[in-house]
């Protein structure tokens, strides 16, 4: 009776082992795979955070060639800017404006230092400010140039000879200017002119100051900014 009790005991003493041994593999295991688990995630992290910072220093390399190339524009169109304004610093400043829009820079010239009254051909003082111009140009061979001519509302005379309307009178003053910009020097594909008559007027006021302002003659130009625009990514504007 006795022997058979130890059997039994010894007999229950196994299984408990055997169990005890069974539970502590199987914790293992687990421990093992969320083990390789976090170490499987810390090298994501680890390479997440390497494709990250490599976006960065991408992002960061592309922001310096924008900016540097938006100094570079702005330093191009202020040489120009500056230039243009030492040229025709002799004329009367209240005839003329140099100023910097849109990435161009504008010369707009009053009908009054080119053109008598309701004339097409510009007189001694005009040609002298275009041949100061066309010396600028003639350093700066990339730039392009629109001459515009702008007019006011007020009806042409009837009966003005070659001139029917604003339209005729603005374009006729803008192809004049051309042809004596290419006179003198300037490659004629380099010149467009345009007449825009009175509908892009400067002031919409009814007054005689208001109505001056807007009869000018614009020469807008622009520089060849094409490598600048790939670095910017976008089309050459030119």
């Amino acid at each position: 009776m006795k022997s058979n009790f130890t059997k039994a005991s010894v007999s229950l003493l196994l299984c408990g082992a055997l169990m005890s041994s069974c539970v502590s593999s199987k914790k293992y295991d687990e421990l093992k795979a969320s083990k390789e688990a976090l170490e499987r995630e810390q090298a994501a992290s680890r390479e997440k955070e390497k494709e990250l910072s490599n976006t960065l220093r991408a992002r960061e390399q592309k922001l310096t060639e924008l900016e540097r190339a938006m100094n570079d524009q702005k330093k191009i169109l202020d040489d120009l800017r500056n230039e243009v304004n030492g040229a025709l610093s002799g004329f009367n400043q209240g005839d003329l404006s140099v100023n910097i829009k849109d990435g161009k820079v504008y010369v707009s010239m009053s009908d009054k230092l080119l053109f008598a009254t309701g004339s097409t051909k510009v007189n001694n003082t005009g040609e002298q400010a275009l041949d100061q111009l066309v010396d600028v140009l003639k350093k700066n061979q990339t730039v392009g140039v629109m001459v515009e001519g702008h007019t006011d509302d007020v009806e042409v005379r009837p009966g003005t000879k070659d001139i029917a309307d604003n339209w005729d009178l603005s374009v006729l003053r803008a192809t004049e200017i051309t042809r004596l910009m290419a006179q003198r020097g300037l490659s004629p594909d380099r010149i467009t002119p345009a007449g825009r008559a009175f509908f892009q007027p400067i002031d919409t006021g009814r007054t005689p100051a208001a109505k001056a302002k807007n009869r000018r003659t614009e020469i807008i130009l622009t520089p060849d900014f094409t490598e600048i625009y790939k670095i910017l990514g976008i089309q050459s504007m030119k």
